[in-house]
């Protein structure tokens, strides 16, 4: 009974024992067939493993060349809107991506105008095309280049973001002198130093309908408050000193290189609407930089060479009018009478003995419609070819004496009427007062709309000079000056002329 019972445990292990190697056979069968297929798929698992590795190295360098390429079409583009050469910028383009960037193996290649795109054609935009080899570790496995070109296209270019100047003023850093008008005897007072690109003093509010471009870069503050140029303290880049409360300015946009005193002083020249007032901006170019010096091969038909020498006029009431005609004048002083100034360029190449001045209009009653006074500090200006004026290019003047006479002086009282150049075929279209680049000598102009006032309407250029402006009402009158001193009784307004100044341009990346 024993060995029965053993045989049958003997019997059920033997079976389940021959049970197990079925399962034991399968299990090798299938660890095989894992090995197959993971010899099979494992290269292309790999493979794929490393198109990724690539592809995240060259998205890795296109981004980096984009961005080289961006910044380099920015820099190109800065440099042309500030008067470089194309030389200029592609040598800028270039060092932006190659060294800036870290790719010295990069080719730049930079069009202008674009050659692709929508700004294809537009000289106002630079195009930028980079193009590197980026190497890459699995690609070639494939038969592809272990070494893949990449190429990135930027353009960028200048556009308008203010409205049209009306009050623009380039000196960035204008010498401190004292204006003497002592020799007039209506306006005898000595002016204290300047303070600033705009200063805006007395009773009321300067209203400018455009754009207020001021191009110093002294300090003062920012629209939020915070520090601005070249340190916080006075000097300012602008200022206002309020006498009463509604003192201050009001334009579409002021743009400041540096600051202003008081960002409150500043405001929208349309209620509720919110600050104009930008600081820390950049330089704006000289609007009237490429106009030449006045000459009668630039313009045969309003420039003449006649010299008429110094002239003075004291007229007496029921006189018939002064008649002056265009041509070359070592001085023009008006005391009284009717004076009529006949349309044209009046070029003023000297000043009165006694008041040192070269365009003095005390009083009286002037009509000068339709011109252009040139005043220059050469007295031996030559109208046939405008030297030595025409060889001033972008010079900076010393910084000049410190008690200057001022150039010009209009009292435009009593009715006077003084409007610029008005010929669309002439280089000085528009233009009233053109004073030579490097002439730093103040202009004065006056006009009382309470005191008989008359009329002002068109552009005064002195690009180092500073102008003065003593008056209330409204005026069709721009500025392109050094720096302005306005002297409000009560309310000025300025509006553009019939050419406006063209707005302020900031670059842009634009693709």
């Amino acid at each position: 009974m024993h060995s029965a019972r053993h045989n049958k445990i003997v019997s059920r292990v033997g079976r389940s024992h021959d049970c197990r190697r079925p399962e034991s056979a399968f299990g090798h069968r299938r660890s095989a067939g894992v090995l197959v297929i993971l010899a099979i798929t494992l290269p292309m698992l790999v493979g794929i493993a490393g198109l990724v590795l690539d592809t995240s190295i060259l998205f890795a360098a296109q981004r980096n060349l984009q961005s080289a390429s961006d910044a380099a079409a920015t820099a190109a583009a800065m440099t042309i809107y500030q008067g470089g050469s194309v030389a200029d910028a592609t040598a800028i383009a270039t060092t932006a991506v190659q060294n800036d960037n870290s790719l010295p193996d990069a080719t730049v290649a930079v069009n202008i105008p674009p050659t692709s795109g929508p700004y294809a054609g537009n000289a106002g935009y630079v195009q930028v095309v980079a193009t590197r080899k980026a190497s890459t570790f699995f690609i070639q496995v494939l038969g592809g280049s272990s070494a893949q070109t990449i190429e990135t296209s930027s353009t960028a270019g200048a556009q308008s973001s203010t409205a049209a100047g009306v009050v623009c003023l380039l000196d960035p850093n204008p010498p401190g002198i004292t204006v003497d008008l002592a020799p007039v005897a209506p306006l005898a007072l000595t002016l204290p130093p300047i303070l600033g690109g705009l200063q805006v003093l007395g009773l009321g509010q300067l209203q400018v309908n455009g754009a207020i471009l001021d191009n110093n870069q002294w300090g003062g503050v920012d629209q939020n408050g915070n520090p601005a140029g070249t340190t916080p303290a006075p000097p300012y880049a602008a200022s206002c000193t309020p006498l009463v409360s509604l003192t201050s300015v009001a334009a579409q946009n002021i743009r400041v290189v540096g600051g202003v005193d008081n960002p409150h002083n500043f405001g929208s020249i349309t209620p509720g609407q919110p600050s104009p007032l930008r600081c820390n901006a950049l330089p704006v170019p000289d609007p009237f930089g490429s106009v030449p010096a006045p000459t009668t091969a630039a313009d045969s038909k309003n420039v003449v060479a006649t010299n008429y020498g110094g002239v003075s006029v004291v007229g007496l009431p029921l006189l018939p009018a002064k008649v002056l005609n265009p041509g070359v004048y070592d001085w023009i002083e008006i005391v009284s009478g009717d004076v009529v100034f006949n349309p044209g360029v009046y070029i003023i190449r000297n000043v009165n003995p006694v008041t040192q001045i070269a365009l003095n209009v005390i009083a009286g009653t002037v009509t000068a419609n339709g011109v252009t006074f040139y005043i220059t500090n050469t007295t031996n200006y030559s109208p046939a070819s405008g030297a030595p004026d025409n060889s001033d290019g972008n010079a900076v003047p010393p910084a000049g004496a410190p008690n200057l006479f001022p150039s010009v002086v209009l009292a435009s009282l009593l009715g006077s009427n003084y409007s610029g150049l008005n010929d669309s075929s002439s280089p000085f279209n528009g233009l009233l007062i053109y004073q030579r680049r490097i002439d730093r000598r103040p202009i004065v102009l006056a006009d009382e709309t309470l005191i008989l006032g008359g009329a002002l309407s068109g552009s005064v250029y002195s690009k180092y000079g500073q102008a003065i402006f003593a008056a209330n009402g409204t005026f069709t009158l721009q500025f392109v000056t050094g720096s302005l001193l306005c002297l409000n009784a009560l309310q000025c307004k300025l509006t553009p002329a019939a050419q406006p100044l063209p707005p302020a341009m900031d670059v842009y990346l634009v693709q």
